[in-house]
């Protein structure tokens, strides 16, 4: 009953702080405030554009922008500890926008599907807004977690693939979300190597041991697009290759301890995680006293850049320059 479980910690998280506020007024993304982050000016030789989780602690299905305790617990947990993993390869880009609350992710159906489809609007908006004044021709990264993973792969499908800038892609990084292969778009396949670009990472991570079934089936159900591949994209973020899913201790370049608190961020450790893509989902063992957030039912979902914080920044780096040595 892992599926279960997973909502039911979700829901009770992150609803018990009910607000009043309104969605209000389309966003305009040529207003500074509206960005975590906005690297404009930079030297690094690439961009991110990232996209944050659920941070909307309300029963309402989306936030209002002028929602200031939200906007204080998104640059917490989504710009300093998530966004950050990718500062050392790449100018930032990360836009606040009208998110769904944890309720859509539990009521998908009706209105929760409404409250997604009403996010990725302002998505798109802000990354139309990125490509005309920001990006300027450079190649860039796509990543998002959970909620933030969902939206970038609609983002991938309809404004990066058969489009102009589909060759400045180099790469998609869509964790916290079990994406089947066959909802990916044809021109960027799972990433099959840890130098692989204008391709897809993406892996969910659990404790090893749990009992993945119900999360595996309504992960197909409800992301899967019949008649194509549906078994899940698993790349395990420390071997980032296809040919090894199994990685030991001894691999891990460093974790990032948590939860998230205010302040300067915490040296991420080494050799604290093994990881295995088992049927599509991650199965992580977590040293001993190290500290992490977890969920009821062996979901490490909070933790799924944290627990490989280091990893993920040098194989961002290591991507960039694969895609420059291959133009």
């Amino acid at each position: 009953m892992i599926a279960r479980a997973f909502l039911c910690a979700l829901f009770a998280l992150f609803t018990g702080f009910a607000t009043k506020a309104e969605p209000g007024n389309a966003p305009d993304y040529a207003n500074s405030a509206l960005w975590a982050e906005r690297e404009t000016g930079s030297d690094k030789r690439a961009d991110i554009f990232y996209i944050h989780p659920t941070t909307f602690r309300s029963q309402q299905w989306n936030q209002e922008l002028a929602d200031r305790e939200t906007t204080a617990r998104t640059n917490l947990i989504a710009r300093d500890r998530q966004l950050a993993t990718f500062a050392a390869c790449c100018a930032r880009y990360m836009p606040y926008y009208r998110q769904a609350s944890s309720r859509a992710f539990v009521e998908r159906n009706g209105a929760g599907a409404g409250a997604y489809d009403f996010a990725y609007r302002d998505i798109r908006r802000a990354f139309r807004h990125y490509i005309a004044k920001d990006n300027q021709g450079r190649p860039f990264i796509i990543a998002g977690h959970s909620q933030g993973a969902l939206l970038g792969l609609r983002l991938l499908r309809e404004e990066v693939a058969g489009t102009s800038v589909e060759r400045q892609l180099i790469a998609a990084y869509l964790p916290g979300l079990g994406i089947p292969v066959g909802s990916l778009p044809a021109v960027f396949p799972p990433c099959s190597t840890p130098a692989s670009t204008g391709c897809v990472v993406s892996w969910n991570s659990f404790s090893a041991g749990t009992d993945t079934a119900d999360y595996i089936t309504r992960s197909k159900r409800e992301y899967g697009i019949p008649g194509r591949d549906n078994s899940l994209v698993c790349i395990n973020p420390v071997s980032f290759d296809e040919a090894s899913p199994d990685s030991a201790l001894d691999q891990a370049i460093g974790a990032m301890p948590g939860p998230p608190v205010p302040g300067p961020l915490p040296a991420a450790v080494s050799r604290q995680v093994a990881a295995r893509c088992e049927n599509g989902v991650l199965m992580v063992t977590v040293e001993d006293g190290m500290p992490v957030e977890k969920l009821p039912g062996g979901s490490l979902h909070l933790a799924d850049i944290a627990l490989f914080w280091d990893d993920i920044s040098t194989n961002a780096v290591r991507r960039v320059a694969a895609w420059e040595n291959v133009q």
